[in-house]
């Protein structure tokens, strides 16, 4: 088990928000084609049907990215200036106020960080894990939690290797230094611009 010193009790999508998801049901699809024009990603009118897929809990996760490192919890709260700079550089909103960060350490010096996040996919968020280095590049991509029947190509080693190794100097975006899985355009669209704003708030906030 690995020491998770201050972990809050959940990282995963908010459940009331996913309820609320899912009672709207076509409704969303408005709110979804302004996500996507936002992203740059191409809107779709239809909802989907809901299919929660769990590939890794959170200790899993932690521990597929630290290992048997010593885990400690921080709380990122970009400040106005700060989320108004982000927001230009990602060219997309940031809705959440804070962040979790995971801060992997050994002889008390840190040698890893992680973020988990969500990001909407064609209907619904994927929970998945970013681990970095304490320099800020990215070490290892990981899907956790999938909610679509279609689409969950993206949790393939063959698509989230291309992550690793990249920093803030990448461009972090499809067809430009990552490649689609085929099925799985607006899920591979959706973890490449999570992947970016992990790197982002690392380089900004802590390094």
């Amino acid at each position: 088990m690995i020491p998770v010193l201050n972990a809050p009790t959940t990282s995963l999508w908010p459940r009331w928000l996913l309820a609320f998801s899912l009672c709207i049901g076509s409704f969303a699809s408005p709110s979804f084609s302004l996500y996507s024009f936002s992203m740059g990603l191409p809107a779709h009118a239809e909802e989907g049907e809901y299919s929660e897929q769990v590939y890794l809990s959170e200790v899993q996760a932690l521990k597929q990215i630290f290992g048997d490192l010593q885990v400690e919890t921080r709380t990122l709260k970009p400040t106005a200036a700060q989320r108004k700079t982000l927001q230009k550089q990602l060219r997309r909103k940031l809705d959440e106020p804070q962040y979790t960060l995971y801060v992997g350490k050994k002889a008390g010096k840190i040698a890893r960080y992680a973020l988990i996040l969500d990001e909407k996919g064609k209907h619904y968020p994927i929970t998945f894990i970013v681990g970095m280095t304490p320099g800020a590049s990215v070490d290892q991509v990981a899907v956790m939690v999938y909610r679509e029947r279609r689409g969950d190509g993206v949790k393939r080693q063959r698509f989230l290797k291309q992550f690793a190794g990249k920093g803030a100097q990448d461009p972090l975006e499809m067809n430009r230094d990552i490649v689609h899985i085929t099925g799985s355009t607006i899920s591979s669209w959706s973890i490449a611009a999570g992947v970016r704003k992990a790197v982002a708030l690392l380089e900004m906030l802590v390094v």
